[in-house]
């Protein structure tokens, strides 16, 4: 065949599509790698025994642990998001009264000889991951950072927030508390960022929920563990078996499994979440948290709702299963609602968050406590009309409430006095109504533009995911006014990670479109050796 003096476009383009094989490298350049790690094994391994004799070997493992992450998150940035995820997923905020293991790893707290710094681990591998993005980013010639639609909403809050840290501060406030009270509403912002800037395949879309089923799967073995072997079945007198924000992440599958099966069913997802659906229920009827079945109920009929707007042709039955679903829960609540057992716990709940029995002494001084602090915030409120109380300093207390804890090292005390139940209210208190206001702001900008996105989008899956992050919204805002919520770092760095992977999917789906399209567009290879055969 004579030489080409110039390769034509058609030609080019199946040059580009179909490239030559590459050459084969020697043999010998293989073995380079393993001398290399084998040299470095007898090196570091003497190290590592010696250092693990003078400090220990559990720190020893931990920092071998964390700079095997670092050198991950330094080749693959979105790898440090899902190890934020299994964090939140995995791990407790602090320690539990039943140790099961991954409540004793210093992930959101320091060991005792480390405590004081002002940055908490967590918050220390979010920072180097999106420093490390911020890197790759620049090195392909692209900004820094983006930050997408709920950027100006989440900057007006912090900026309230910021004021709300100099008037407390200039007003008596504690520096240390203040910097503790802050933290959460700063790691909300650094999650959303680190999902809106990694989050760019819909691969990542479905790991990051793979990571919430199985997580979940596992925190509820570990709650049966507690149940079974630990109390043997017998949670009299027993509070709660795990930590708080749990239940809200068991309940999170649950909205995720009705959800698959209204809304789209994704089966190996949704088969998943039915293998881990009965250590999941019989782990949070144990944990008795009230507040969480009711979150439940609020996020599976704004659920409903969009799939009621989503699918016209659904609407009958949806309808109809709407009216059965309600005459049977009622009649369950009403059945069981003073029974005995662990078959009537979540009809119980749900009474006592209104009208709890004469006989259940607990949940009684509870709602007590609960309407004597939203008294005393209100009251606060009202003695600070403009900027709020500001952080750092205890709220006034019209109405004193009983000492629920006085050895709290880090709020010199009782951290209730600065951190109450209702979170909601602890915005207002501390913010005043203009920081008060821009909180709703941002939830309402992040609800409204979700509604938005999951009616333009047409993937079902992606639609879903859109959908689930709306409901886990209002469920957040639910359990925050009763149980100390927004400042779990666990529960406000799953929604950060949310609002941020939900800010994404439009531009997911557009890129998945464009694939697509290019991929139609390819010549086969029939055609190409077509267009080779004219060239000659």
């Amino acid at each position: 065949m004579p030489s080409l003096p110039e390769s034509p476009p058609r030609l080019r383009q199946i040059y580009r599509a179909y490239p030559d094989e590459p050459v084969a490298q020697p043999q010998g350049r293989g073995i380079l790698p393993f001398w290399v790690a084998l040299m470095l094994g007898l090196t570091v391994l003497p190290l590592l025994m010696l250092a693990g004799a003078s400090l220990g070997f559990s720190i020893v493992v931990a920092l071998l642990a964390a700079c095997t992450a670092g050198l991950l998150i330094m080749r693959w940035p979105v790898s440090g998001l899902f190890f934020c995820l299994a964090c939140v997923l995995l791990i407790e905020q602090n320690p539990l009264q039943f140790h099961i293991g991954t409540d004793q790893l210093n992930i959101f707290y320091w060991p005792p000889n480390m405590a004081g710094m002002i940055e908490r681990p967590i918050g220390f591998l979010m920072l180097f991951t999106l420093f490390m993005s911020i890197c790759h980013r620049l090195a392909k010639r692209r900004p820094a950072l983006e930050g997408g639609p709920l950027l100006w909403p989440f900057i007006l809050f912090l900026v309230c927030v910021a004021i709300g840290v100099l008037h407390g501060l200039t007003t008596g406030g504690d520096l240390k508390i203040t910097v503790l009270e802050v933290r959460p509403l700063w790691y909300l912002f650094l999650s959303y960022l680190l999902a809106y800037n990694l989050i760019s395949q819909l691969r990542h879309v479905r790991l990051f929920l793979w990571f919430a089923i199985f997580g979940a799967g596992f925190k509820g073995l570990q709650g049966c563990y507690i149940y079974f072997f630990v109390l043997h079945g017998d949670l009299t007198n027993q509070n709660e078996i795990m930590s708080h924000e749990e239940s809200f992440f068991f309940v999170s599958i649950l909205l995720l499994i009705i959800l698959f099966c209204l809304l789209y069913s994704y089966r190996p997802q949704l088969y998943a979440a039915l293998a881990v659906l009965p250590v999941v229920l019989i782990a949070l009827v144990a944990n008795k948290r009230r507040a969480d079945y009711i979150a439940l109920i609020v996020g599976v009929l704004v659920a409903w709702a969009f799939v009621f707007y989503l699918k016209p042709q659904l609407r009958k039955p949806l309808l109809a299963g709407l009216v059965i679903c309600t005459l049977l829960g009622v009649g369950y609540v009403l059945a069981f609602a003073h029974g005995t057992g662990s078959l009537a716990e979540p009809a119980r709940a749900i009474v006592s968050v209104i009208d709890p029995s004469a006989s259940d002494t607990r949940d009684q001084a509870s709602n007590a406590y609960r309407n004597a602090e939203n008294y005393d915030l209100k009251y606060t409120v009202q003695q600070n009309p403009l900027l709020g109380l500001g952080f750092g300093k205890q709220f006034l207390q019209p109405e004193p409430l009983p000492v629920l804890a006085s050895d709290d090292p880090d709020f010199g005390g009782n951290p209730y006095l600065y951190v109450p139940h209702n979170t909601i209210y602890w915005i207002w208190m501390r913010l005043g109504p203009a920081g008060y206001i821009a909180f709703w702001f941002l939830l309402g900008s992040l609800i409204v533009r979700g509604g938005l996105i999951a009616r333009q989008l047409q993937d079902p899956y992606l639609r879903l995911i859109a959908v689930y992050v709306i409901a886990i919204t209002f469920m957040e805002v639910m359990v925050a006014y009763a149980d100390y919520q927004l400042f779990f770092y666990r529960n406000v760095i799953y929604l950060g990670l949310l609002a941020g992977l939900l800010m994404r999917l439009p531009a997911l789906e557009r890129g998945r479109s464009a694939q697509q399209a290019a991929q139609k567009s390819m010549p086969t290879a029939p055609q190409t050796h077509a267009v080779l055969s004219e060239v000659s």
